[in-house]
């Protein structure tokens, strides 16, 4: 699929193309299939409403930033994946129910845009599906719902993209469900051809899971992936330069990745977002200010993927309250490196070398007041942090004294 984001007329175009081309391909197989011209003007008008509901969720949820990863910027891989599936949905009816490996199709349809609009569109497919085939209730009600297990079972995928459990649970509610299907409607007298045919659908399913799950990761996860690693290694230009022209403001950036990073890997939160926001908090700004130009634009220009930008206009704009975990993170990591290291620069100016060793001792005490006085001002109120997170906070900064003693001796 294609790297650069996609601009406003593109995804004009593409939703244009999506809906010029689904539509009139459902209509004409309705028309091939044998239906009257007034079930077919019925169809294609029912079928444009839901069509156009899933382009309304799509853009609503590109406006909120609710769509999963980037897909906001690349409408392409959501209107492939739909095409894809309607080209699918209009063969199926040649072949028995039994045979439609169609839950997968539900899990791409959710990957490349979000659960609710993933859903939304194979609800609209199946049904037309359904009713080109004259099937029963029945027939959409366990498709149906299959799809929407499959899609919601893989709404989060983690950094480390482990998909064997979701997997599992998806295959062994979807065999469980065409056992039933096949015992309910042969009456526990099961015909070799179906179970065959049955048998032919599991396989397919799973396997357009694997295509789908490795589509995702090669065109979203890896991408992602890649850009982190490269902005966020403390050689990339934008961080470096720094390392001669304020060396505070590095070192500042630098010890905040380090707890942020720490932070996000024990309380489960995005790893490569929060260092990311340690490294970049501040000196983003700096960069809008030296070279007058807006957060945006600077991250454009490096390729910050979306939830890295949202962390800093979170975490800069005051008018903007904290809402992810990862902001928090990188917040309380910066307020505790910024006191720890006001502390030590005014000690060393002492040149007290006996009051320098005592105070280094009480570093994890300075920590912890730290962390309770932020979370006791109401700043994190509206954020998605949780009281077991702002335990876990409290337990990271006390268990670092080898590291405020590095601090200290650097």
């Amino acid at each position: 699929m294609k790297k650069k984001e996609e601009s406003r007329w593109q995804r004009i175009l593409l939703i244009m193309l999506m809906l010029l081309l689904s539509t009139p391909a459902v209509g004409a197989a309705a028309y091939l299939y044998g239906k009257s011209f007034r079930d077919i003007f019925t169809l294609i008008i029912m079928v444009a409403a839901c069509f156009g509901a899933v382009v309304f969720s799509m853009v609503q949820s590109a406006v909120f930033g609710t769509l999963h990863y980037d897909n906001g910027s690349h409408y392409a891989r959501f209107v492939f994946v739909f095409l894809v599936s309607v080209a699918a949905f209009c063969i199926l009816p040649t072949l028995e129910s039994a045979g439609w490996a169609v839950p997968s199709l539900a899990l791409a349809l959710a990957l490349f845009s979000n659960t609710v609009t993933g859903i939304l569109a194979y609800a609209a497919l199946l049904g037309a599906c359904v009713y080109l085939a004259s099937a029963d209730t029945l027939v959409f009600l366990l498709y149906f719902f299959m799809g929407v297990i499959f899609a919601v079972l893989f709404e989060k995928l983690d950094e480390d993209y482990k998909t064997g459990g979701p997997m599992f649970i998806a295959m062994a509610v979807y065999v469980a469900g065409m056992a039933a299907k096949l015992v309910f409607e042969s009456r526990g007298m099961v015909s070799e051809d179906t179970l065959a045919i049955a048998v032919i659908n599991v396989f397919i399913t799973f396997v357009i899971m694997l295509a789908a799950l490795r589509f995702y990761c090669a065109v979203v996860i890896d991408r992602e992936k890649g850009k982190y690693l490269m902005i966020n290694d403390q050689e990339y230009k934008m961080l470096a330069k720094y390392k001669e022209e304020d060396r505070q403001l590095y070192y500042n950036a630098i010890h905040t990745a380090y707890f942020a990073e720490k932070t996000a890997r024990l309380l489960h939160m995005d790893v490569d977002v929060a260092k990311n926001g340690g490294y970049y908090h501040r000196i983003i700004v700096s960069e809008c200010k030296a070279r007058e130009k807006s957060l945006e634009e600077i991250c454009k220009e490096n390729k910050f993927p979306p939830k890295a930008v949202q962390l800093l206009q979170e975490y800069n704009y005051k008018s903007q309250p904290m809402k992810m975990r990862e902001t928090v993170a990188v917040y309380i990591a910066d307020c505790v490196v910024s006191a720890i290291m006001y502390l030590i620069d005014k000690e060393k100016s002492e040149e007290n070398k006996q009051e320098d060793e005592k105070a280094g001792n009480d570093y994890a005490k300075v920590a912890l007041g730290v962390v309770r006085r932020k979370i006791n001002s109401g700043l994190l109120n509206k954020s998605d942090i949780s009281l077991s997170d702002l335990g876990g906070l409290e337990k990271i900064y006390t268990g670092e004294k080898l590291y405020y003693d590095f601090l200290r001796r650097e």
